[in-house]
């Protein structure tokens, strides 16, 4: 159970990729046979590469991937290493916060105003949700990233 919360956000992005690939697979056919479009297919597509953006960046952020976090480190000596860690932990956090606190006031309005999606006629509010969400993965993987290094750096001494 550890491993699949571990890994959830990979999980999840390969079943969303793979819900992306096969429906945009089928209206390209549609388009291409039938001369139809279902646009209803494009507003999941675009709701789901958004989701995998956002937990895309909290998966790099779990795995030290994000380029200011290798590059800066690595040209700089050891000792201050932790000091660039924890300015990169607060951009973050910060960025997560604007993520979370926007998007849950979008995620209101969208409530507040009955807004629903052009094609599907669904609450706009469910696509709207994406947003906080994968804000607060940043967050959370940002956060334990920073606790590892921490820790790692210690053991080293």
């Amino acid at each position: 159970m550890k491993k699949f919360f571990d890994n959830f956000e990979n999980y999840f992005m390969a079943g969303g990729l793979f819900i992306m690939t096969f429906i945009t697979v089928i209206n390209v056919m549609s388009r291409k046979f039938l001369g139809l479009s279902m646009s209803f297919l494009e507003e999941i597509t675009t709701a789901m590469f958004i989701l995998i953006s956002l937990l895309g960046a909290a998966v790099a952020a779990k795995r030290g991937g994000h380029l200011g976090l290798s590059v800066l480190t690595d040209l700089i000596p050891k000792k201050f290493q932790k000091y660039v860690a924890l300015l990169t932990w607060a951009a973050a956090a910060f960025f997560s916060f604007f993520l979370i606190k926007f998007g849950v006031v979008m995620v209101q309005s969208e409530i507040k105003m009955g807004m629903t999606t052009a094609a599907l006629g669904w609450p706009e509010w469910i696509f709207g949700t994406f947003l906080p969400i994968g804000g607060m993965f940043i967050f959370v993987r940002f956060t334990l990233w920073t606790i590892s290094f921490f820790i790692s750096s210690k053991e080293v001494k």
